[in-house]
């Protein structure tokens, strides 16, 4: 894991101070988090807040899931994390509509890599549970996605998808609820999380 830095540091040219700081990056590059990339890492980082998880090191994006949460199963494997895959839409989008956009989210089966083995043979879903995370907010004067209360979360073991949905590579938002979804706020995640760990432990 990366070591986190402030904001406050320097960018250097030639032994000295150019006039900009790392914070003012940051600034220009993920102030807009209705952009689709900015706000899939954003909903990373407000699941493991929610879920309580350290912060303090940085985000690892080449890992086959988006995060680990520390629980232990009853599964004979005395395994004592859950991988979860966390998936964002919003009807909002950073470019100018004519329309709101559909909800659809990814599902799709993936090979899973690794610095030292590179990719694996096996392509399946490489998480316990998805957390399906939607912006709801549809005024674009209104809309602060840093206002947790305009999202919804909707929490579904990965058995259930692999089950009901098999190979599929996507899911719309009404065809998620058919799946009986625990739909959560903020403040719920854990729980429906830990909750689906209990209902669908890994095979």
């Amino acid at each position: 894991m990366g070591h986190q830095r402030t904001g406050d540091e320097h960018i250097i040219f030639d032994g000295m101070p150019i006039g900009y700081l790392l914070g003012d990056y940051w600034a220009w590059n993920s102030s807009d988090l209705l952009n689709n990339t900015l706000r899939g890492s954003y909903c990373e980082f407000i699941v493991s807040t929610a879920l309580g998880l350290d912060l303090s090191g940085t985000n690892q994006d080449w890992n086959a899931y988006d995060v680990c949460f520390p629980h232990h199963w009853n599964d004979g494997e005395d395994r004592d994390e859950v991988h979860i895959e966390v998936k964002s839409c919003a009807y909002l989008q950073s470019w100018e509509q004519t329309k709101l956009s559909n909800i659809i989210f990814s599902i799709r089966p993936t090979r899973a890599w690794s610095p030292t083995g590179g990719y694996s043979g096996e392509v399946k879903r490489q998480s316990d549970v998805y957390v399906f995370c939607v912006y709801t907010v549809t005024d674009r004067s209104k809309a602060d996605p840093l206002i947790l209360d305009g999202w919804d979360f909707y929490i579904v073991p990965t058995r259930k998808l692999d089950d009901i949905c098999g190979p599929q590579k996507s899911i719309s938002l009404p065809s998620l609820l058919t799946l009986d979804p625990i739909r959560a706020d903020y403040s719920g995640i854990r729980d429906a999380v830990v909750s689906c760990c209990s209902e669908y432990p890994p095979p």
